[in-house]
């Protein structure tokens, strides 16, 4: 596999891959711009508003914990919902599971011979437990045995670091299960 800039965590993440058709290319920043499916849009916007409008809220007395837990509740029933809308883009011809992914590119298994080096692809990435999903482009960097890598061409900044704090809130969660496995057995 090339080397990658950003850290690559070994998870499955729901993906759609479709070949791009003979004399389609990935197009320009306008262009993909007004291709993303509108709850790809939604969902990052609203990863956004989440990242950067509930994290700041200081929690000093009961009333603004109260408040903060009822934000909560209906931050999850919107996500909940998201989540549902996001679930009908995944479509069953495309559909398949990364081994590992991270904010450049993913790696997934596939038994179809239809992929070949240097191809482009539209890629779709579902991260449900961020109630959120990217629309992106990406090119066939590596085909082997550890499966086939998709380095990303055109993905929107915004959607890039929503994969970089999604990489950093899996590898946490791993790594306090790896803690929690080593303290049991000792």
């Amino acid at each position: 596999m090339i080397s990658n800039e950003y850290f690559l965590v070994n998870y499955q993440l729901a993906i759609n891959v479709e070949l791009l058709n003979d004399g389609e290319n990935i197009p320009n920043l306008q262009e993909f711009e007004r291709q993303i499916p509108a709850p790809f849009r939604m969902a990052s916007d609203l990863a956004a508003i989440d990242f950067h409008a509930l994290h700041p809220l200081k929690l000093n007395n009961e009333t603004t914990q109260a408040l903060w837990g009822y934000l909560q509740a209906q931050n999850q029933k919107i996500n909940t919902l998201l989540t549902y809308v996001l679930s009908q883009q995944d479509d069953s011809k495309f559909h398949y599971q990364t081994s590992a992914f991270s904010a450049g590119c993913c790696l997934f298994d596939c038994i179809d011979s239809k992929f070949s080096v240097n191809q482009n692809v539209r890629l779709k990435i579902f991260i449900p437990e961020e109630s959120a999903a990217i629309y992106c482009y990406a090119n066939v960097s590596a085909i082997n045995e550890n499966g086939i890598e998709l380095t990303y061409q055109q993905i929107r900044e915004e959607d890039r670091e929503l994969l970089i704090r999604t990489t950093l809130h899996i590898q946490s969660k791993q790594l306090k299960l790896r803690a929690e496995q080593r303290a049991q057995s000792l």
